[in-house]
């Protein structure tokens, strides 16, 4: 597998195609303030929304034209937070675990996908369902993998892990008064529950935010094309993936010492062991 990954590496750049992984905490960030914001202005333009007391963010995508701009904008942020816990999952400084990202992080994205999709006057349930989802599952996840950051050593360690810590303790003290508020008496249209709600988005924005500047350049997203090159590989055990036999083992005795060509409709993966 590692000779497989340094082959990739040596692939000829012109077939390379990369995006740096930071840029995705950045344009997920982006795009949430942003649309958030957007879906505001037209509100209040079009009068559906008073500047104070300040709404909750669910009011600001309920009538159009602004609940397009709320929908489709924090539909596709919800993409981009699934793919941002992904790579903060799989990133090498044990900011989360697959157990965290599972139960936490990529439920969230989805919670925040439905409560885009199901506005909170036609499908209140399903909108409430999902912006639970949501608070409570980024702010469990923030707090988590915040404090998992301890365990970091000093060479890993940045500013940034500091100014995680503090935003999670934030993220995760708007949310649980949200929730109290809720509980004894407050209602959607008072100001203590929109202020604490937008302050969670915030700062579980601004967490976000940390990782465009902490992850650096080193982590990348890559697609390789490998059409047209030839690998070699060095183990027996292989298992040969085509479309007329999706999956077809090779056994130890099969001579794996001529090349293999890479094209759309064959490839060798390498396994340690196949039993």
């Amino acid at each position: 597998y590692n000779e497989y990954k340094s082959y990739l590496r040596m692939s000829d750049p012109r077939e390379r195609h990369w995006f740096h992984s930071k840029n995705v905490a950045l344009l997920q960030f982006l795009l949430t303030v942003c649309t958030t914001l957007s879906a505001w202005a037209i509100a209040l333009v079009y009068g559906h929304v008073k500047l104070w007391p300040i709404p909750m963010i669910s009011f600001c995508g309920v009538y159009a034209p602004e609940k397009y701009v709320f929908s489709i904008g924090l539909v596709c942020a919800a993409f981009l937070m699934f793919m941002f816990i992904w790579i903060v999952e799989t990133a090498d400084k044990i900011y989360s675990s697959k157990s965290t990202a599972y139960i936490l992080g990529f439920p969230c994205s989805i919670g925040l996908m439905v409560l885009a999709v199901c506005n909170c006057e036609e499908e209140p349930t399903l909108h409430y369902i999902g912006a639970i989802t949501y608070f409570v599952g980024f702010a469990l996840w923030c707090i988590i993998c915040s404090f998992k950051e301890l365990g970091l050593s000093d060479d890993k360690k940045s500013d940034w892990v500091l100014v995680r810590q503090i935003l999670a303790v934030f993220d995760v003290i708007f949310s649980v008064a949200l929730g109290v508020l809720y509980l004894i008496g407050f209602t959607s249209t008072d100001w203590e529950i929109a202020v604490n709600e937008w302050l969670a988005v915030l700062m579980g924005e601004l967490y976000a935010l940390t990782f465009y500047f902490d992850l650096g350049d080193e982590y990348i997203i890559e697609q390789v094309k490998l059409y047209g090159y030839t690998w070699k590989p060095s183990r027996k055990n292989a298992i040969l993936f085509d479309d007329e036999a999706p999956m077809l083992q090779l056994d130890n005795e099969c001579d794996l010492d001529e090349d293999y060509m890479f094209d759309n409709n064959k490839s060798i993966l390498v396994m340690e062991s196949v039993d």
